[in-house]
């Protein structure tokens, strides 16, 4: 029996010497699908075909972990059942473990009997152009691919069930599936900012990807980056980026050069009014403001190698009128708010719903 396809890697090293979920349960599949093959007396393959219906009606649930290790089972009894090796790569695909996604992909492909074949080939050639992308690190300006379900015949063999769910892949961006920890900052203050920013901007950017993201995160706003150290040299010096990485336990680490601008201008205003008579005017008056530029040049860095895997720069501005006074602080937290969606966009790609067939 192959442990390539049987004994999965967790997502994630663990680093104390446990079992993941996935291990664990490809233990229990292995020693339960032998068990019951003892005490039952069905055939390995209505047995696989068991498993892999009991799956799918639990991920029709919701109940994910629970379908994996049907399918996990379905393959401890039979390794080349078709059913069980594309509800995997399904799975694995809804996980964002796009490398396990396309060896079961493959693997469906292989075993899949004529009848299943139609719909192995769907999922196949709607994760391909995710995969294509993924592959090459290109995840900009590349539309979803949605297939026309009537290019398949849906119920041709009764032997065949089918249950269409949605997943939600990636629609662009970098691919970032697997990454836990982000080290925030610190960042270089820009040539032109007329004050330094970064321990506003570290620690509220910590919060914000806290609160709007599954990310940890973590800074060392103590461990300022050297101010004249501007080039593009310092975020391609690896060995450095790797130590700071591995202080913070970090998978990611969010850097760049970050500048705030300021500037008084005059802006037209215009109102409604109610005159003395009840009558609804609209009328226009100048009023003094300054606009609040951030302009911060992003690079995100792997943790374990340092390598740039990021590099864009976002902008955002707000406007306050001279007559209100607002602080500086409350200036440039507002304007960092209307940075806010443009980096988490960044960090966290756009996402698109497909459907995916499930078979049993």
């Amino acid at each position: 029996m192959s442990s390539e396809l049987l004994l999965k890697k967790s997502r994630r090293p663990s680093g104390d010497g446990k079992w993941s979920f996935r291990r664990v349960a490809t233990t229990l599949a292995i020693v339960l699908a032998l068990v019951s093959g003892i005490a039952c007396s069905a055939s390995p393959v209505e047995r696989g075909k068991n498993q892999s219906r009991e799956g799918v009606f639990a991920a029709d649930q919701g109940y994910w972990e629970e379908a994996e290790f049907r399918w996990l089972k379905a393959l401890a009894i039979a390794q080349l059942n078709a059913r069980a090796l594309n509800n995997l790569a399904v799975r694995f695909e809804r996980e964002g473990e796009f490398q396990d996604a396309k060896e079961y992909y493959d693997k469906a492909l292989v075993a899949a009997a004529p009848a299943e074949q139609f719909y192995i080939e769907r999922n196949n050639r709607q994760f391909a152009p995710i995969w294509e992308r993924i592959a090459s690190g290109d995840m900009d300006d590349v539309d979803a691919v949605e297939l026309p379900l009537e290019e398949f015949p849906v119920g041709e063999d009764p032997n065949v069930g089918v249950m269409e769910i949605i997943i939600s892949v990636p629609d662009q961006g970098p691919n970032l599936a697997g990454y836990d920890r982000v080290l925030i900052g610190n960042f270089v203050p820009a040539e032109t900012s007329e004050s330094n920013i970064n321990d506003f901007a570290v620690r509220y950017f910590r919060r914000r990807i806290t609160q709007r993201t599954f990310y940890e995160t973590q800074d060392q706003v103590g461990e300022p980056l050297d101010p004249t150290q501007r080039s593009e040299a310092l975020f391609d010096d690896s060995a450095y980026w790797i130590s700071r990485a591995a202080d913070a336990r970090a998978d990611l680490v969010l850097t760049g050069t970050i500048g705030l601008t300021t500037e008084e201008e005059s802006q037209m205003l215009r109102e409604r009014i109610r005159t003395p008579e009840g009558e609804i005017r609209e009328v226009a008056r100048f009023q003094d403001v300054v606009t609040y530029r951030v302009t911060f040049d992003v690079v995100v860095l792997r943790g374990e190698d340092g390598e740039r895997i990021l590099d864009k720069t976002l902008e955002a501005d707000a406007s306050f009128p001279v007559e209100d006074g607002a602080s500086h602080s409350e200036a440039v937290f507002e304007t960092l708010e209307r940075l806010l969606p443009q980096l988490l966009d960044t960090i966290t790609p756009r996402r698109s719903e497909q459907s995916r067939y499930l078979i049993y």
